[in-house]
């Protein structure tokens, strides 16, 4: 049985070709860093636009009448019942 010892990346052992690793790793974090503060501004003004529309839209139907205190109204029927008179 053959065991491999070697991996399956090696370093490169030119300087020059380390330094231009080195840029690219860093580039391709700076590209990935500002793509995700784009997502992100994207997902809050989606968020504030959002939050926007639900205030004109509560605004809006509590300015037409919508809803009213007395609609929360609810009558119930209770009966007290006293522990010591029913034993």
């Amino acid at each position: 049985m053959t065991r491999y010892r070697a991996s399956f990346y090696r370093v490169p052992e030119s300087p020059l070709a380390r330094f231009g690793l080195a840029l690219l790793g860093v580039a391709l974090l700076a590209v990935s860093f500002f793509v995700g503060l784009v997502f992100l501004a994207v997902a809050a003004g989606l968020a504030i636009l959002g939050s926007i529309a639900l205030s004109i839209r509560s605004w809006w139907l509590g300015r037409r009448g919508g809803t009213r205190p007395d609609d929360d109204l609810v009558e119930v029927e209770y009966r007290i019942v006293d522990r010591q008179r029913d034993d």
